[in-house]
């Protein structure tokens, strides 16, 4: 955390203690403690933390309580649990047409087991994926690297709108980015998949999913609207520049038939 951002710290830090019945204020030490523990830790990673002890225990933190959400197999950083990794990674690797985003750690865990998912060893493949991706994502907890999450773009159009949504939606990938996946600017083909996503027994998902795709088609439009604008506002300055020259040149041309040096 930044200077700036200690305050917010220990302003959570009292919350916590104050919601299990406790009161730390009047151990200035103690707070300094705390502070000094956990200064590499960004703000939104500690907030996610306190929160879910908050949740989960009635009895005020501990160092190791917070150590477990940020660093452990519950921490709180976006990174999905191994079970979890793998099965988004089986749904790219079983069907060519699925999209799906994938962290740094997946991608490592994929490379690795590959080879023997080549031979037709799934068992084998994924406790070889799990012992790998549990490595990387505990090396890259340690040095604080948040989670990187990036598309592995399938052949569906439909189901890469979907899950490119989806994405969005978990806050993986951001909007611009998935803007620029799709193969030409279509918000009316992105807004008939959320329409799609939409019947009436929709679950909640579906529902989040398409109103992140008609944002998404809605930003499409945003920024088709200012190429467009950005295009005639070239043209005419190019078609003045060029009535500029033009005058310019005749004008030279005048002078020369009236004996002017030019």
């Amino acid at each position: 955390m930044s200077p700036t951002e200690k305050p917010a710290f220990v302003a959570m830090l009292v919350k916590a203690f104050r919601m299990a019945g406790k009161d730390i204020t009047g151990d200035p030490e103690a707070v300094a403690d705390w502070l000094d523990e956990f200064a590499d830790y960004p703000i939104p990673a500690l907030d996610a933390a306190f929160r879910r002890h908050r949740r989960e225990s009635v009895y005020p933190p501990k160092p190791a309580d917070i150590y477990r959400y940020l660093d452990g197999r519950q921490a709180t950083d976006g990174r999905p649990s191994a079970d979890e990794a793998w099965g988004l990674l089986l749904r790219l690797i079983r069907d060519e047409r699925e999209t799906g985003a994938l962290t740094d750690e997946m991608r490592e865990g994929w490379q690795a087991c590959q080879p023997i998912l080549d031979e037709g060893d799934e068992v084998g493949a994924r406790r070889c994926f799990i012992a790998v991706y549990e490595t990387h994502v505990r090396d890259a907890r340690q040095r604080r690297e948040p989670a990187r999450w990036t598309p592995t773009l399938g052949t569906c159009p439909q189901l890469r709108a979907q899950r490119l949504a989806e994405a969005v939606n978990a806050g993986r990938l951001g909007r611009d980015h998935v803007a620029g996946l799709f193969p030409g600017p279509a918000p009316a083909s992105i807004e008939q998949v959320a329409g799609l996503l939409e019947g009436p027994d929709a679950p909640r998902g579906a529902f989040d999913a398409a109103a992140s795709l008609r944002g998404l088609a809605a930003m499409l439009r945003r920024s088709i609207a200012d190429d467009d604008a950005h295009r005639r506002a070239a043209i005419e300055t190019a078609r003045a520049a060029e009535a500029v020259e033009k005058a310019r040149i005749a004008d030279l041309i005048e002078r020369y038939r009236d004996g002017e040096e030019v």
